[in-house]
């Protein structure tokens, strides 16, 4: 009936949105114990909704490149991935060698584009995190909608067997 499809697609959503609960915390928390946290913009920046098919997990872009890695490459760093390390070397608290003519801004960026000609020279294995996460909620994902479709299947069978009887 409408009812149980209602109920179903409800149950649906409510599944999906504990899931995205779910691998937002053991995203966040995989994170952490892995040591990637300088600030806390990564962190503060994952977040999930429901959408029509499915759920969609956003996060800040470097997140895949946490996850996934970087292949080497023998282009020189672009000045957004130069500012993204100053920015972390200020958050761990790593100084540039020179320090004669105290710390200067130009200093940092010197020191942080010597450290992305290494990143993209080298390149770096990622973590996998992202799929490292979801492994972590599997059977949480399984459970909640294996349990909407088991509480709608129920009322189905309920339903038709109340009209066979009548």
């Amino acid at each position: 009936t409408v009812s149980n499809m209602n109920d179903f697609s409800g149950r649906i959503k409510a599944a999906l949105n504990k899931i995205g609960d779910y691998y937002v915390s053991e995203l966040k928390n995989r994170l952490l114990r892995d040591g990637n946290k300088a600030s806390s913009d990564l962190i503060d920046s994952i977040y999930h909704k429901v959408v029509s098919d499915g759920i969609e997990i956003t996060a800040n872009r470097y997140l895949g490149a946490i996850s996934e890695g970087k292949n080497p490459s023998a282009k020189g760093p672009s000045p957004e991935m130069v500012s993204s390390v100053a920015r972390w070397m200020k958050y761990k608290g790593i100084k540039p060698r020179n320090l004669k003519g105290g710390l200067t801004a130009s200093k940092y960026k010197r020191a942080a584009f010597g450290i992305a000609k290494t990143i993209n020279r080298d390149g770096w294995q990622g973590s996998k995190v992202i799929s490292r996460s979801f492994k972590g909620i599997e059977t949480q994902v399984d459970k909640e909608l294996t349990e909407a479709f088991k509480l709608t299947l129920d009322e189905l069978i309920t339903d038709i067997n109340n009209k066979t009887q009548k």
